[in-house]
C-alpha cells in the first residue's frame, strides 16, 4: 500500500466506514476504492475491517492499529514534502503582523524597517489595528504574529507568548506643575489631577483604570485619544497630566514636558504572540528568529 491508498484507508475511517462518502470525497469511484482495501488484505494475509452483509462494519484490532500508524505517516510525509518545497523557495511567501498603533510608533519602527530591508522576498502585511481586534484574529488565525502587552486576555492554550521589551509607564507633566518638583510620584498624588489619557481602545487605558480605583484615586476630570503625541501635546502648557510608556521619551524634544517615574510603576511587557502549532513553516520561524534577536541584542 502506497501513500495514495494510507489516505484511501484513512479518509474511509474518517468517513465512518461510509464507502460512498469517501469515494465522493476522494474523487474516486466506490468499486475502486473497495477493490484497492480487498487488495491490500489479501496481499498481506489481513482483515482491517469487521464486515457485515458486506458492508463495512468497524475496524478490527490490526486495523485500529493500523489506523493510528497510517496517520502518523501521512503526518510525517506531509511535513518531509512541505520541507522540501521549503527548501526550494527559502524565505520566501507571506507574513501579516499585527500591531497596535502605539506599539508600532514607538516599539516596532525599526524592526519592521530591519525585516523588509533584509528579507526582499518576503512580503509583509503590517496589519494596524486595536488590541481586542487583534486578539480575535490571532485566535481565528487570520495573522501569523501579533504584538499585545501582557495580560493579552487570550487563552495559553491557543497561543505562544515571548516577552521582547519591558518597561513601565512613566508621567509626562509641564515643567511648571508643583508635581514636576518631585523626583518620584505616588499614585495618590494623582487625586484631583488633570490627567490625558489613552482610550478603551487600548490596554494601558484598562490597567490605568484598575489602579485608580486600587489606589482609590479620584481625577478631577480627563481626556481621552488614540495619540500618544497629542497627549503629550496637551500638557505643554496646562495642568494636564498624561501618562504613557517611557520609551516615549526617546520620541519628542519639548524643553516644558518632564517625565517623572511613580512609586509603585505599572509594568509595560511587549509580547509577540503566535497561534500554537505543531510546526511552523521556515518563513514564518525565519520571520521569528529574526524579531526576537532583534530585541535580544537591542535589550543588551
Amino acid at each position: 500500500m502506497d501513500i495514495k491508498h494510507l489516505k484511501y484507508f484513512v479518509e474511509i475511517v474518517k468517513c465512518d466506514l461510509n464507502l460512498s462518502l469517501a469515494s465522493n470525497e476522494l474523487h474516486i469511484s466506490q468499486p475502486y476504492l473497495s477493490q484497492i482495501i480487498k487488495n491490500f488484505e489479501e496481499n498481506e494475509d489481513v482483515y482491517l475491517f469487521d464486515r457485515y452483509k458486506g458492508r463495512l462494519n468497524d475496524l478490527t484490532p490490526a486495523g485500529e492499529r493500523f489506523y493510528v500508524n497510517a496517520e502518523n505517516i501521512l503526518n510525517e510525509y506531509e511535513n518531509m514534502m512541505e520541507d522540501l518545497r521549503e527548501d526550494s523557495v527559502k524565505f520566501k511567501g507571506k507574513v501579516r503582523i499585527g500591531i497596535p498603533p502605539l506599539i508600532l510608533g514607538i516599539v516596532f519602527s525599526d524592526v519592521v524597517a530591519q525585516l523588509v530591508a533584509n528579507n526582499p522576498d518576503i512580503e509583509f502585511d503590517i496589519v494596524e489595528k486595536g488590541a481586542h481586534e487583534l486578539n480575535s484574529m490571532l485566535i481565528l488565525r487570520e495573522l501569523d504574529y501579533v504584538v499585545l502587552l501582557q495580560p493579552t486576555g487570550i487563552d495559553k492554550s491557543v497561543i505562544t507568548e515571548h516577552i521582547l521589551q519591558e518597561d513601565k509607564l512613566t508621567a509626562f507633566l509641564n515643567v511648571n506643575h508643583p508635581l514636576a518638583r518631585n523626583n518620584k510620584i505616588d499614585w495618590k498624588d494623582l487625586n484631583e489631577e488633570l490627567l490625558a489619557i489613552f482610550d478603551p481602545t487600548f490596554m494601558i487605558h484598562h490597567k490605568l483604570m484598575q489602579k485608580f480605583t486600587d489606589e482609590n484615586v479620584k481625577l478631577k476630570r480627563y481626556i481621552m485619544s488614540g495619540s500618544w503625541d497629542f497627549l503629550l501635546q496637551t500638557t505643554t502648557n496646562s495642568e494636564f497630566i498624561t501618562i504613557l510608556p517611557s520609551p516615549v521619551h526617546d520620541f519628542f524634544k519639548n524643553d516644558q514636558i518632564v517625565e517623572r517615574s511613580f512609586n509603585d510603576p505599572i509594568t509595560w511587557k511587549v509580547l509577540l504572540c503566535r497561534p500554537k502549532k505543531d510546526r511552523y513553516s521556515h518563513v514564518n520561524q525565519h520571520v521569528f528568529n529574526f524579531i526576537i534577536d532583534f530585541f535580544k541584542n537591542k535589550n543588551t
